[in-house]
Parts: C-alpha cells; sequence; structure tokens
C-alpha cells in the first residue's frame, strides 16, 4: 500500500517539478512518512521513477482500447482519442507526468524509458489498425490502406502530444482541426 502511495505522490511531484527538482523528502512528506522508509519499498528516486514507467503504459493503452473499438463510429472515436489528450493532460497529473516522460526522460535513464514506450507505440498502433479494420474507413474513395491511415494517425497523435507540451493548447487545438481536416479528406 505505501509502495503505491508513494508512486502516486511521485507521479504529482514529478508532473509538478519534474524529475531533477523533485526530492525523496518532498515525496515522503507527501505520503506522510520519513524519508529513510522510502527505501524499504525503492532503493532510489531513478528505481521509483522507473517503477511508474509500466503503470502509466498501462493506463494509457487501456484509455486506448476502452476509447478505439471499433464499428460504425471508429471516425468519431478517433477524433474523441485526439481531443481527449489536451482535455486529460489539463486533469491528470498522470497524463501530464506521462508526456513530459516521453518527450524528455532522464538523460541517464533514456534508455531504460524509451524501450518501453517505444513498445507502447506499437502497442497504440496495433489498437488503432484493429479499431479502422473493424470500421467504414477501409472503404475509403483515396485506396489508402489501414496500416498507412494507422501510421497517418500515430504521427498525427505525436504532432499533438509535442505542440501541447511545448505551444500550448491554443497551437494544439489550432494543429488539431489542420490535421482533422486532411484525415478526414483521406478517408473520404
Amino acid at each position: 500500500m505505501t509502495a503505491s502511495r508513494l508512486q502516486e505522490a511521485a507521479l504529482a511531484r514529478f508532473a509538478k517539478q519534474g524529475f531533477d527538482s523533485t526530492s525523496m523528502s518532498e515525496i515522503a512528506t507527501d505520503v506522510g512518512i520519513k524519508k529513510p522508509s522510502i527505501y524499504a519499498h525503492f532503493r532510489s528516486k531513478d528505481e521509483l521513477l522507473l517503477s511508474l514507467v509500466p503503470l502509466l503504459i498501462e493506463a494509457e493503452l487501456e484509455y486506448a482500447q476502452t476509447t478505439l473499438v471499433g464499428g460504425p463510429d471508429t471516425k468519431q472515436q478517433l477524433l474523441a482519442y485526439l481531443e481527449s489528450i489536451q482535455e486529460r493532460f489539463a486533469t491528470s497529473h498522470r497524463v501530464q507526468f506521462w508526456l513530459r516522460l516521453l518527450f524528455s526522460p532522464p538523460v541517464h535513464l533514456y534508455d531504460e524509458i524509451m524501450e518501453p514506450m517505444h513498445d507502447f507505440i506499437e502497442d497504440l498502433e496495433s489498437i488503432v489498425k484493429k479499431a479502422q479494420q473493424n470500421s467504414p474507413l477501409i472503404h475509403n474513395n483515396n485506396q489508402l490502406s489501414v496500416e498507412t491511415l494507422a501510421i497517418n494517425y500515430m504521427s498525427m497523435v505525436d504532432c499533438l502530444q509535442s505542440e501541447l507540451l511545448f505551444g500550448g493548447v491554443d497551437k494544439y487545438k489550432r494543429r488539431l482541426k489542420a490535421n482533422w481536416m486532411l484525415f478526414e479528406i483521406a478517408i473520404s
């Protein structure tokens, strides 16, 4: 129980302050324990951070699977997922931390973080493909394959996440509108 409380406190701190600016003492205080007690659960701040990666990946894939189910309203599902990037970023320290970690992991942990992140991206693309395969989108006038549509969609996800993180909400919304217009033309 304490380990999960430490993880939640770390997520909130890392999202707000960043990994480097967060101390183990602050996390311990947030949970209501003394700093040495953390080490019964995590040997270091690095280990605590790395313990969060699979939790974040699992949560994001679960969200994608419940949002992108395919069927006749797949187009609306795809748009809803893109719109949710900003909505969830505004309300969830998990998503705030997730995006920051995805685009700017601590240099000394880069490989340990990016390996599962690359797997995540492949898994998300598979979810997108599966949703599109079970939808009217595969019957588009441009004869674009599910593979091509999924790759294009993943490019939109990447673009919108980085624009939100580095450009802000207004630029994110502008880019979403323009990208979605082109996607709609592609799937018509």
